[in-house]
């Protein structure tokens, strides 16, 4: 899972978001996926009540904007795919 973990860090980083302010520079936003990736592994660890609260509710606003399979393939490299899909039921989302 550390090599997993490793490749994880690199390629979030690459898929950050980025908003162009004029005259300023630039914001960098992590992508909701990748948020929610990250919030499930900190709950995992934790058993943080907030970090699962913000994963559902980033679930259910961004719902038509996600990448599920991305989610699926990082949640299974990552060990958290149970505590996904088990989001994914809570916030309505599961087939």
């Amino acid at each position: 899972m550390l090599a997993a973990s490793s490749e994880f860090e690199q390629l979030k980083f690459s898929r950050r978001q980025t908003i162009g302010i004029p005259g300023r520079g630039f914001l960098y936003f992590a992508s909701p996926e990748d948020v929610i990736l990250n919030k499930l592994l900190w709950g995992q660890a934790s058993q943080s009540e907030k970090q699962w609260r913000d994963v559902l509710g980033i679930l259910k606003i961004q719902t038509t904007h996600l990448d599920v399979d991305y989610l699926c393939d990082w949640g299974e490299r990552l060990g958290v795919s149970s505590n996904l899909l088990q989001a994914f039921e809570q916030a309505g989302l599961a087939d």
